[in-house]
């Protein structure tokens, strides 16, 4: 059956403009404040523009964060489309405008190398966590890693090609500047970083697991599989009051999906019944594929 158009009330669009402002502050703050006075290398266009500032100050970080991710939004258009990429390109859009706008306050935190790779990573971990919490990502080497997965390397997993692409920017971003020490710092940016981003979306758990009790599950269950390309179980179910039969949706996804989820049940049926609870470990090729 063919799924309702979207509609989105103003409630949602303010909502998301606030966590899209002060999710990009946060991130620019982490690059203005700490990670770019100190040389502090980060992985993915982070990392990159970083390192050109080094060699060429006259280059704001959020202007080449935006020319490194321009290749990659390319790119990921051809692959997914408009429909999927357009978070993407407001948030990649939105934290290089918030970088350059910060980079006017003339202000200077600390030149303690390790106080700025913690606060750097933190902030750059909040910032991005904000954005994810809301289905918005911020590209880099997330997005490379999605897109290697499903063409070039479909026998690693998403985590792993990130890893390996946040590891080779480091890395040749110490050899180029010969700043060997600062791979330390990057180690500790990188999982003060990690310990953020986990902390705001809950990403520490494996999983969100969601039960949806509706009449209208076909709706909801072409909705799930077509806008967030997850798929669902259908289980038969017979309400104990009513005496009638129901049909009840199973669906995991990870947990910066959960609002899409949310939203998408919401606008399809406002009284549809739902059941969020951690899946503390899922395995299986139907999962991962998409991770």
């Amino acid at each position: 059956m063919p799924v309702e158009k979207k509609r989105v009330g103003a409630k949602d669009i303010i909502s998301d403009i606030m966590f899209i402002l002060l999710g990009s502050a946060l991130y620019g703050s982490a690059i203005v404040f700490f990670l770019g006075p100190s040389g502090t290398i980060m992985g993915g266009a982070t990392g990159i523009a970083t390192t050109v500032n080094i060699f060429f100050p006259q280059v704001t970080i959020g202007t080449m964060i935006f020319v490194a991710n321009v290749p990659l939004l390319l790119i990921g258009l051809r692959v997914f489309g408009l429909r999927i990429l357009w978070r993407v390109i407001i948030a990649v859009f939105s934290t290089s405008l918030m970088s350059n706008l910060l980079e006017f306050i003339p202000f200077t935190v600390t030149d303690d190398p390790l106080l700025c790779a913690i606060m750097g990573g933190l902030l750059l971990g909040a910032g991005g966590g904000l954005l994810l919490s809301r289905g918005y990502n911020s590209g880099g080497s997330d997005l490379a890693a999605v897109m290697l997965r499903r063409t070039l390397l479909r026998a690693f997993s998403t985590g792993r090609i990130i890893f390996g692409l946040d590891l080779l920017i480091v890395v040749g971003s110490a050899l180029l500047t010969r700043n060997y020490t600062g791979i330390f710092y990057s180690l500790i940016a990188t999982y003060a970083y990690s310990f953020a981003i986990d902390y705001i979306i809950d990403g520490n758990k494996t999983a969100k697991m969601t039960f949806i009790i509706s009449d209208k599950y076909e709706d909801i269950a072409d909705g799930i599989f077509s806008e967030l390309s997850r798929g669902v179980t259908l289980l038969n179910g017979l309400g104990w009051y009513s005496g009638s039969e129901k049909h009840v949706i199973l669906c995991v996804v990870k947990p910066h999906e959960l609002f899409r989820v949310k939203a998408l049940v919401k606008r399809i049926d406002p009284a549809a019944f739902m059941i969020l609870t951690d899946a503390k470990e899922v395995a299986g090729l139907g999962f991962e594929a998409l991770e």
